[in-house]
């Protein structure tokens, strides 16, 4: 069996974390490939589960040696996908998920046509705003750029294969697994 690669996308606060662990939950071979950061850990998140959290320089070392896919910089830190991790994956036959923003996403898909793209929307900018400010960690400043970078990245939805509004989340993870299944 074959693996599959997927760029999954949306704007901060769509629901990209909630929607991955609800499809890792109903199809076994789907796998999140886990990306690099400069930034520093949300309470709650594990280095190695969540991202792989490192420092810039060593970010870099990695960039320089080529040890992603792609590297992109976002809200002011450092994201990659490491190549290695997410190749053996597809190896195993597995479905590679690389949850990314989606500079990075255009430039893993100009780098691996074979990959299948998925783009979350929101049910409307309220909902959206409601569920940022709903996570109490970002100042002001940060969640107006964050609300300010969705309508941005909304507006590059048109980049992705398969778009879909994250308003069910069962009917999502259904609608993803089956479309990425086609």
């Amino acid at each position: 069996m074959n693996g599959v690669l997927v760029i999954l996308s949306g704007p901060s606060g769509v629901g990209k974390d909630t929607v991955l662990n609800a499809w890792r939950a109903a199809n076994p071979r789907v796998r999140r490939v886990v990306a690099y950061t400069t930034r520093t850990p949300r309470a709650g998140e594990v280095d190695g589960e969540d991202y792989h959290f490192v420092s810039v320089p060593e970010f870099m070392r990695k960039a320089e040696t080529g040890d992603f896919l792609e590297h992109k910089q976002v809200h002011d830190n450092w994201y990659a996908t490491p190549l290695r991790d997410m190749e053996a994956m597809l190896e195993q036959g597995l479905i590679a998920v690389l949850k990314i923003d989606v500079q990075g996403a255009i430039e893993a898909m100009r780098l691996r046509p074979d990959a299948k793209s998925v783009f979350l929307l929101p049910p409307s900018d309220e909902e959206l705003e409601r569920r940022i400010r709903s996570r109490k960690t970002d100042s002001p400043e940060a969640i107006e750029r964050r609300l300010r970078n969705a309508r941005d990245e909304i507006a590059l939805s048109h980049h992705y294969a398969f778009r879909i509004v994250n308003d069910d989340l069962e009917t999502c993870v259904r609608s993803i697994d089956a479309w990425v299944a086609s």
